[in-house]
């Protein structure tokens, strides 16, 4: 699929999400983009596969240090070299809102860990109740009612 087509997927998750009252946001999700972005990730993972779009996994990586105080986490979704990240602008640093690029050198950045399933719907755990919960919410805005 083309990068243009994947970008638009992802601006489509970005606004969805972003368009909910905050009220209406799950507690790890209520001060979107900030701290969102594992959740965003997975979110959009599922919508891509409900799309077509396969291939990508779920990456989560940190950098900085807890002895100065610098250190943070972040995760995204990359398929091979190709980075799709729509809460980048949580960071002060960041190139831009949402990125979708190949070899991104601002996630270059984060130490990251290997890469697991993209897709919310795969992990089990009490952790993705509100995932679910969320992804139905959204359905209709990013599939039409």
């Amino acid at each position: 699929m083309p990068h243009e087509q994947i970008e638009k997927l992802a601006r489509q998750m970005r606004a969805a999400i972003a368009a909910l009252p905050r009220e209406a946001l799950p507690t790890p999700m209520s001060s979107f983009p900030a701290g969102s972005c594992g959740d965003a990730s997975l979110l959009l993972g599922a919508y891509f596969r409900d799309s077509g779009v396969l291939g990508f996994e779920y990456i989560c990586g940190d950098r900085g240090s807890q002895q100065d105080n610098t250190w943070t986490s972040h995760a995204w979704l990359s398929n091979g070299p190709l980075i799709v990240d729509i809460t980048a602008d949580q960071f002060e640093d960041a190139p831009a809102k949402i990125i979708v690029a190949e070899h991104s050198l601002w996630h270059a950045t984060f130490t990251t860990e290997k890469g697991q399933n993209s897709d919310f719907r795969a992990w089990s755990g009490p952790g993705t109740y509100h995932l679910h919960t969320m992804y139905q919410v959204l359905r209709p805005s990013l599939f039409g009612a």
